[in-house]
C-alpha cells in the first residue's frame, strides 16, 4: 500500500478525523488531505512525526505489498592497517 494509504489506515484504527491527527503531527488539515491522497510526497521528518502520533514504525508506513522489504545487508568489517615503519 501506499504512503497515504497507511496513513490513512492509521488515522482510521484510532477513529481520528484528519484535523484530529493533523493536529496532534502539527501539520494542516488540508496538507495531510494531500499526504493521505498521494498527491504530495511529504519530507521525511514529517513522515517521521506521523508514525510517530499514529505508533506505528517508520517501515509500516513505507511498506509497499507490491514489492518485498529489502534483504538487510551485512557490513563488513574492515581491518585497520598495521603502521608502516
Amino acid at each position: 500500500m501506499s504512503l497515504g494509504i497507511e496513513i490513512k489506515k492509521g488515522r482510521i484504527e484510532r477513529r481520528w478525523q484528519q484535523e484530529d491527527l493533523a493536529q496532534a503531527a502539527g501539520i494542516s488539515r488540508k496538507y495531510l488531505s494531500q499526504i493521505e491522497n498521494d498527491r504530495v510526497d511529504p519530507r521525511f521528518s514529517i513522515v517521521k512525526r506521523l508514525a510517530q502520533v499514529l505508533e506505528v514504525s517508520l517501515d509500516t508506513l513505507g511498506r509497499d505489498e507490491k514489492r518485498p522489504p529489502a534483504p538487510r545487508q551485512k557490513r563488513q568489517r574492515t581491518r585497520k592497517a598495521a603502521p608502516v615503519g
